[in-house]
């Protein structure tokens, strides 16, 4: 007997459905079965950053949404699912797709570091810069979700306070930047945690070079409240917009030595590292 095939897709979630619980209760009310949503990777969804922006009158309050950004050096926290087409109609049913949030299809960065095809959803039915206030219990579903996955909440608390997070991020400095470093005077941003990044870090002499590898590179991480100028600003230092680039700025993740996962902006050398040697213990000391 011929086996029905069944299409697994991946739906990235950053509210409520953060809380397996709470979608339980949900699909045990629909007689429902909540198993189809099975748990893959923790994610981050680039260009968007989350706001309570639409009014929920289920949760009585504020829930979460999505607010789309003009670049991509900040991005949204959440997890990452796989699902087949049963569980699809359940979230579709669940968040009133397509009159209350639409489905939309997105490209997200997992913890891997690997980009994947998703879908998540997001409200159109209010202005994007509206605030409804949110309930504790329902704050506290996706705050706890993030907190059980080792992911920081400051996105979330800046929302619940309705205060912009559209240009906050991390950015990642394995080299002259870090401290005690010659150039660690100019690093913009306030320091969070040292951390490693997946790469072979090089010896290029006065300065170090990253490239994809299968190493780790023992690095800092610090938190910028405005990206877009320290980015550009870090742009002209690392020489990302010479002919041809010196280095070349990448979103990736970090392992925090606090225990969080964060997704940060870092700089690869783009250069030829014929002659040069790997610094085999990951860490650059001048």
């Amino acid at each position: 007997m011929a086996q029905l095939s069944v299409t697994m897709q991946f739906y990235f979630a950053y509210g409520s459905n953060l809380d397996f619980d709470d979608w339980s209760l949900w699909c045990s009310k629909k007689n429902a079965n909540p198993e189809g949503l099975v748990e893959y990777r923790r994610a981050f969804l680039p260009g968007f950053t989350v706001k309570y922006s639409h009014y929920s009158s289920g949760r009585e309050g504020g829930a979460a949404n999505l607010y789309p950004v003009d670049n991509n050096l900040v991005g949204t926290y959440g997890a990452l699912f796989e699902i087949d087409e049963n569980c699809l109609e359940l979230l579709d049913s669940k968040e009133g797709h397509p009159n209350h949030y639409q489905r939309i299809n997105v490209k997200v960065l997992d913890d891997n570091g690997k980009y994947l095809d998703a879908i998540t959803y997001i409200s159109k039915k209010y202005d994007l810069d509206d605030f409804f206030l949110p309930t504790e219990k329902y704050h506290n579903l996706i705050h706890n979700g993030m907190q059980r996955r080792n992911m920081p909440v400051i996105d979330i608390e800046l929302a619940k306070q309705n205060l912009d997070n559209s240009n906050c991020g991390f950015i990642i400095a394995y080299g002259t930047l870090k401290k005690g470093m010659e150039r660690e005077h100019i690093m913009p941003g306030e320091f969070v945690s040292n951390g490693y990044i997946k790469g072979d870090l090089y010896d290029l002499g006065p300065f170090p070079g990253l490239l994809d590898g299968d190493g780790e590179v023992m690095c800092e991480v610090y938190h910028s409240l405005n990206m877009e100028y320290d980015i550009h600003f870090l742009d002209q230092i690392e020489g990302t917009n010479l002919i041809p680039p010196l280095y070349e700025r990448k979103l990736i993740p970090v392992e925090c030595d606090d225990g969080k996962l964060r997704f940060g902006n870092c700089y690869f050398y783009c250069g030829d590292i014929e002659g040069y040697t790997v610094i085999s213990n990951g860490i650059w000391s001048e």
